[in-house]
This record gives structure tokens, sequence and C-alpha cells, in this order.
């Protein structure tokens, strides 16, 4: 009983380790994490986080060898994790954790297969990412009542660009998570031609920042278009030229709000698009949806004048804007597109591994996961979080995003942006197509009606060689 008391007495007396945490977060969210998760993983893992901020993404290699063997955890986004787990810098998690450890964590996560090297689990969700469809609910019903009274003059515009007009069987759906593109032009077309507040004009827009955010927006679509990691690597097959006449479609028939290439918008500039009725539909991540709605707290403060007249939805199914001959798209694609986010990173040299793992599971447990969700728009990582969102989230808008959001993972399944080191560079190449087809108009001879074989061409010569130089470049596997 003594040897018990005194073990006790030890352990309640034993000083706290040091945890050095690579991190890269919003301001408010920053304080948060050092603040309040810092508070109570001192208490309950009896460690001391100490939080390295890093700002650019491909510093962390050299942030981490800058501090060899003194880095328990490293936040890594995504896009950046494939590269780095194959240059061996972080460390296989049954190095240290015993089978039935392992079997655990895989039952507690959501998609850790993502996050393998090899068949080795290297890395612990952070969080999820994904874009969702964001609308205007009371502009839907309005497009929904009177859909039928513009059928015509929808047709009407959708024949200069396929020949037929829209599909035989087509409906406005009510819900917006039934629609494919032929839904949201046929929306955006009446909204464009619908007087607001004494005025009408195009209420669509994605972003169009010369940035990553507008690279994954079209990456996205090829995607959704049934085309795989080559297709977006190479520039190449029918998947690239048909989210491209799509987008110029979009423009030119009025449906886009120029605005968003004009103004070169960011995520920021389509809030205030939604705040000033020049937007009621768009594509969001999860956070975007926090600022826009607003929550009162953490800088987020809306930008909806009537927060509970935004609508969440899963993306719009892919489809070719051609049709076949029974008036049907000549090629069907999905709602699926890429899944992003962070995970958290165990480095090779940690100075005590399971230390690092028991601070990524507190920093990801059910208590710390629920309140940063709710105050920063994560999609959760732990299925049990997952099962009942409507009770841990209150089942208002805040489920409803979260709700609608595992939705969009599960259609995205396993998509992911391609892995090859030179992906950053061709995603560049795709900013430049954009700006050449659609901004300047470059999708035909007379710049008039967008035609695919004139774009097909504009690819072909102009960007799939530079893609395809690119990757020769660099490793020459388009994996």
């Amino acid at each position: 009983m003594l040897l018990l008391l005194s073990a006790l007495v030890l352990n309640g007396c034993a000083p706290h380790r040091n945890a050095n945490v690579l991190i890269s977060m919003m301001p408010d969210q920053e304080n948060y994490f050092k603040n309040e998760v810092g508070a109570s993983l001192k208490e309950q893992v009896r460690a001391e986080l100490n939080a390295i901020h890093y700002s650019d993404q491909d510093s962390i290699e050299f942030e981490m060898k800058n501090r060899a063997g003194k880095v328990s955890l490293v936040k890594v986004p995504f896009d950046k994790s494939r590269s780095l787990l194959k240059k061996g810098l972080f460390k296989p998690l049954d190095s240290f954790l015993s089978q039935e450890e392992l079997k655990q964590f895989k039952d507690d996560y959501l998609l850790t297969s993502l996050g393998t090297v090899g068949a080795k689990s290297c890395l612990i969700p952070r969080k999820f990412e994904t874009r969702i469809a964001v609308y205007c609910k009371s502009k839907v019903a309005d497009a929904v009542l009177v859909w039928r009274d513009y059928k015509d003059s929808v047709d009407q515009e959708l024949k200069k660009y396929n020949g037929y007009g829209l599909p035989a069987n087509f409906i406005l759906e009510a819900d917006p998570g039934e629609w494919d593109y032929f839904d949201v032009f046929a929306a955006g077309w009446i909204w464009a031609h619908t007087t607001y507040d004494g005025k009408h004009g195009p209420k669509i827009a994605h972003r169009a920042k010369r940035y990553s955010g507008t690279s994954l927006r079209l990456v996205d679509r090829v995607f959704q278009l049934k085309g795989d990691s080559t297709d977006v690597l190479s520039m190449s097959g029918s998947s690239v030229a048909d989210a491209l006449l799509w987008e110029a479609a979009y423009a030119a028939s009025g449906v886009y709000n120029p605005m968003m290439w004009e103004e070169r918008w960011d995520g920021s500039g389509i809030w205030k698009g939604f705040a000033a009725g020049e937007v009621f539909y768009s594509f969001m991540t999860q956070l975007d949806c926090f600022f826009l709605h607003g929550t009162g707290r953490d800088n987020l403060n809306g930008y909806f004048q009537n927060p509970d007249d935004m609508g969440v939805a899963v993306m719009p199914a892919g489809c070719s804007l051609e049709l076949d001959s029974k008036g049907m798209p000549a090629r069907e694609g999905s709602r699926s597109i890429t899944t992003g986010g962070w995970w958290w990173g165990i480095p090779y040299d940690a100075p005590d591994p399971r230390l690092s793992f028991k601070v990524a599971i507190h920093i990801t447990s059910n208590t710390t996961q629920i309140q940063e969700c709710n105050r920063f728009g994560m999609i959760p990582v732990r299925k049990d979080v997952l099962s009942d969102m409507s009770m841990l989230f209150g089942g208002g808008w805040v489920s409803e995003i979260y709700n609608v959001s595992f939705k969009q993972l599960m259609n995205n399944g396993h998509t992911v942006i391609p892995g090859n080191p030179h992906f950053g560079e061709v995603a560049a190449l795709y900013l430049d197509l954009w700006d050449d087809v659609v901004v300047n108009r470059n999708w035909s001879g007379d710049k008039q009606i967008p035609q695919m074989n004139y774009i097909k061409e504009v690819i072909r010569n102009g960007y799939a060689p530079k893609a395809l130089q690119i990757l020769r470049g660099g490793s020459g596997s388009l994996k």
C-alpha cells in the first residue's frame, strides 16, 4: 500500500514534458489553440504545449530540420503530405504503437487510409476540407417557382453551345442537392434576368483570384467530369475540354458574374458578393460557411442579412454540355471533388513518439473537436463525433453544414489532388488556361459563341505540351 501511494504521489508530481508543435492557423484559431487547448493538454496529458508558427507551407521541411530532434508534432496540409511522406520525414505509427493500438486508431478516425504511404499509416487526421454549394434559399425558391416561364429562353441559349438545348427530361429541382450543371445554368439564367432591388444581373460566382483556390475549383470540375489524376496532370482528355466549355458557356451567357474576374475575387470577395446581393450561389469551404453565416464570436460576424436564408448542398453533379441523339448528356459525371484538409505528423526524429501520439489524440478528442468545429468550421475527423452531429452541434445551421459536408466527403471517396511534386506548376497552367479561354474569350475564332472543338485545340496546342514539359522535368510519373 505504501509503495502504491508513493507511486501515485510521484506520478502526481511528475514534471510536465514539453511538446513542441509546428502549426499554421488563423490568428483567432491559433490563440484558441495555444491558450485553451494548451491548458487542457497541460492538465490532462501533463504536457506543456509550445506552439511554433510557420507561415509558408513550403517551409515545413526547413522548420523541421532547423529543430532536429526537438519537434513533437507538425500540422501538415493535405497537398504537401504526399511529398513529405515520400521523403521519410514522418514516423510510421506501427513503429511505436502495438497492433491493438493501431486498430483502435483506425476504428476511431475517418479516412485514415488517405494518410498512408505504402501500407503504413503515418498521419493522424486534424481536419477535413471540401467544397459544398452555398446558396440563398429564397432565391432558389424564386427560380423553382418560375422556371417553366423561362424554359424556352434557357433552351434557346443553351442551343447556341450544344446544338440541342436543355436535356430532354429537364426539370429544375427544388432541392439544390439534386442539381447538375444544367440546373445551375437554368437557375443562373433566371436570376440574371430577374429584377432584384431595382436591378438585374448575373448572380453565380466562384473564386477567380490567381491562386490555388481558383485552380482547385477548375481541377474539381475535371474530376466531376470523370477525369482522373493523369487527365488533370496532362491536361488532356474530354474531361478537361468539358470543364472549360462549361466555364465558357456560363461566362458567355451572362450566368457568371463578371465581377469575379474583373475584381479577382477570392473567398472574401464572394462573401461580400452575397452581402451586396451580387451572388446567390457559389462553392465554399466549411470555414467560408461560418464566415458567411456568422457565429458572433472569433470575428465571425456574418455576411447574410438574414442568416436563416443561407442554404448548403452537396456539389452539383457533373455532366457534359454536349448531348446525345436522345437529348441526354453525352458524358455522365459525378458529384465527386477533391478532399483536402490537414494532418498531424510525428517527425521521424521526435524525442518521444508516444507522447506525440498522445498529444495528437488529445487535441482531436471529442470535447476539443466539438468545441473547435463549432467555432471554426472544421469537419470532424472522429467517427463518434460524426455519428451524431445533430445532438452534438445543436441540430441547427452548424449541424446542416456538417451533415452536407459529410455527404460530400462520401461522394468524394478517395479523390484527392495528384501527388506529383509538380502539381503546383500544372495547377498554375489551369489559371492561365482559364484566363485565356474565359476572361479573354478565346473560346472561338470570333470570341462570340464557345465552341468545343476550338477549346480542344487551344488546350491541345497551347497547354497540354507545357504540362508534359513540366512533368518530364520531374519524375516523369503522372501519379
